[in-house]
């Protein structure tokens, strides 16, 4: 939950009140533990919680970023500009609504690039038989195989 709540302030922490921080990292507690949930769920080995803390909860960062932007009403956004709205002094109408859809864009972006970039390195080692251990090696344990000298364990 810390680590989730740290990922998920991360993107907004320039452009967001204190109160609003809290609760987006209570979120991203909550995000995380859903994400996590769910991919036990569907079957998806995770062991670390790697996508659940860095991916789902960054996701919820970068949009919270533009959710909880402390602009001037609903309507605008302050986003990189500190105290002042975007197009101070004027303060450009419907900025918050371009920005929200700029962070969306953002988030699908990153994932394809992410993607794109995972086929390319694990599907060939995949293919090659890299990315498996042996049948005897998992039934013995990674961790007596490979991690530990062996009287670390008790066997009987």
């Amino acid at each position: 939950g810390i680590l989730a709540g740290l990922v998920s302030i991360t993107a907004p922490c320039g452009n967001v009140e204190c109160g609003s921080a809290a609760l987006i990292g209570i979120l991203g507690g909550l995000v995380y533990q859903a994400t996590s949930t769910g991919l036990q769920k569907v079957g998806i080995d995770d062991p670390i919680d790697a996508f659940a803390v860095h991916g789902a909860c960054g996701a919820w960062g970068t949009l919270a970023a533009a959710l909880f932007d402390w602009g001037t009403g609903v309507d605008y956004f302050n986003g990189w500009s500190g105290w002042s709205c975007v197009g101070a002094p004027d303060c450009t109408s419907g900025a918050w609504g371009e920005a929200l859809v700029a962070n969306i864009v953002e988030i699908v972006a990153i994932a394809g690039w992410t993607a794109v970039w995972s086929i390319l390195v694990f599907l060939p080692l995949r293919v090659a038989g890299f990315l498996r251990a042996s049948d005897d090696t998992q039934n013995d344990g990674m961790d007596t195989v490979k991690h530990s000298p062996t009287k670390a364990y008790t066997r009987d």
